[in-house]
């Protein structure tokens, strides 16, 4: 049976992401059934994923999730992707030589032991960002996409290369500060992680697009709320 209130699905990386969020969110939102689902990485750095393929991988999350739930695709009003940057935009040359395998993020660069798994990640990454852009519905369902930069722990904490275990406590930590008062998350958005971005959706993207802003502590987020206005008064 069809649910009374309109489903709105997020679509996040991790289950840190979606402790910090999702609850804010069914606070904000209460006239909406408002779910999160994790694709257990980032989608759009999987090797395995393409241009060609990456929105049968995105209908498959929502497939999934309307089966456990019972759902049609007539009751999910939206599908909302938030994405991690991670600099993915900026050029070759704030690539650095680091000493581990792993990606290091600063604000002016990525390091790793092998810079051309950086080069090879962006590209792959920013060609299928670049794809969903103009992806305007997943099998008839509505489509829409943000992003935190560099990353969600960036955006929402200003730390970088946390570990999984400081992810998930800083996650926690983020929603017990909000959890009383949702409407100061979308100030805090505005006031602490804009930094700049416009705030025009489409001149949002171009700008993270441009030199190492990729790497910088932004968010388009922020337009969500005024696409979408919240329920509760302010």
């Amino acid at each position: 049976m069809a649910r009374s209130r309109p489903t709105v699905l997020f679509i996040v990386e991790g289950i840190s992401d979606r402790t910090a969020l999702k609850k804010i969110f069914q606070k904000l939102y209460k006239f909406k059934e408002i779910n999160f689902e994790v694709t257990d990485g980032d989608i759009t750095s999987d090797e395995t994923i393409t241009v060609q393929n990456v929105e049968d991988k995105i209908y498959k999350i929502v497939k999934k999730f309307m089966d456990d739930k019972k759902l049609s695709k007539r009751d999910i009003l939206q599908i909302v992707q938030i994405f991690d940057t991670d600099g993915t935009f900026i050029e070759n040359k704030y690539i650095e030589i680091g000493e581990d395998t792993k990606f290091e993020y600063t604000l002016f660069s990525i390091k790793c032991k092998y810079p051309q798994r950086v080069a090879d990640r962006n590209k792959r990454k920013s060609e299928i960002m670049n794809h969903l852009l103009n992806v305007q519905d997943i099998k008839g369902i509505t489509y829409d996409k943000y992003f935190m930069s560099c990353n969600l722990d960036h955006a929402l904490y200003n730390e970088q290369n946390l570990s999984d275990d400081l992810k998930q406590e800083y996650a926690d930590e983020f929603y017990s500060t909000f959890k009383d008062a949702p409407k100061a998350f979308v100030e805090f958005l505005k006031e602490e992680v804009v930094n700049g971005v416009p705030l025009s959706y489409p001149q949002s993207w171009r700008y993270i697009k441009e030199g190492r802003h990729s790497l910088e502590r932004h968010t388009n987020l922020n337009i969500y709320f005024d696409k979408n206005p919240i329920d509760i008064l302010l």
